[in-house]
């Protein structure tokens, strides 16, 4: 008789887990969804030669081409670099490979990416910009 009660008291205890393993999942994939939306806002996706690359893009004046680190996307760019739009800077702050919406190729190497960047300002009609690469962006950048 205890050794029945102990069974249907840990198959309970097993049943609560896995409902509360299915809710925190559910919230998980909905906040998911919801920071990928509130990210994209503002940005494009550019079709290059490279790829499609998600950018945005803000300011008129001296083109500077924003690569962000690992924290985030073009909206980690253009928070870092939207200050320097009041001084005359067009800022072109894109999503690295795998970030948000820009894809990951199979050689996703910072020569890659650096080739992408190229690509990218080829098809904004820039022939010359100013590069600023933060934390991880840095490789890609030099």
């Amino acid at each position: 008789m205890k050794r029945r009660l102990v069974r249907v008291v840990f198959a309970l205890v097993i049943l609560v887990v896995l409902a509360a393993a299915l809710v925190v999942r559910s919230r998980f994939e909905r906040d998911l969804a919801i920071a990928a939306e509130r990210a994209a806002q503002g940005s494009v996706m550019v079709d290059t030669r490279c790829g499609p690359i998600e950018v945005q893009q803000a300011g008129d004046g001296i083109p500077l081409l924003m690569i962000h680190g690992s924290g985030g996307g073009h909206d980690q760019g253009m928070a870092w670099a939207l200050p320097l739009v009041q001084q005359g800077v067009r800022v072109i702050a894109m999503s690295r490979f795998g970030y948000l919406r820009t894809p990951r190729p199979a050689d996703a190497s910072p020569e890659a990416q650096a080739n992408a960047h190229i690509c990218l300002l080829d098809a904004l009609g820039i022939t010359k910009a100013v590069v600023m690469g933060v934390s991880a962006g840095g490789p890609p950048g030099l």
